[in-house]
């Protein structure tokens, strides 16, 4: 953890940057990032799995791999995303490419789609 605080600080991405430890055993670690575009992620990390959890407004990204955090809020920043509706429309398949591959997360959504994920639809359409 201490080594990723100390990437993100390095990389001028992030406006703030604050780690604030949950537990203990097994470690668990809240990092608030602020981007510089004002943006505010948090990235829920429990070290011995190697994965973390990002909030970013409504949307919730599990599985990222921790070793990989700070591309991954850098790439959702700068709308360097592909979401788009499946074939039926039910469901939404959103993508980033990282260096190991993409990875992809699918969600059924109703009519209730956030801010985020209608901005990068727009931006996509």
């Amino acid at each position: 953890m201490e080594d990723l605080v100390a990437a993100a600080q390095r990389s001028g991405r992030f406006a703030g940057i604050e780690a604030v430890e949950v537990a203990a055993e097994p470690r668990l670690v809240d990092l608030h990032l602020e981007a510089l575009s004002g943006h505010e992620y948090l990235v829920m990390l429990r070290e011995d799995l190697g994965e973390a959890r990002v909030l970013y407004e409504d949307y919730v990204f599990d599985g990222v791999p921790a070793h990989r955090v700070l591309d991954f809020v850098d790439l959702v920043a700068r709308g360097e995303v592909d979401l788009s509706p499946t074939r039926f429309g039910r469901q939404l398949v959103l993508r980033v490419s990282l260096p190991e591959g993409t990875w992809v997360d699918r969600r059924r959504f109703a009519d209730d789609l956030s801010d985020w994920e209608k901005s990068v639809i727009g931006r996509t359409a």
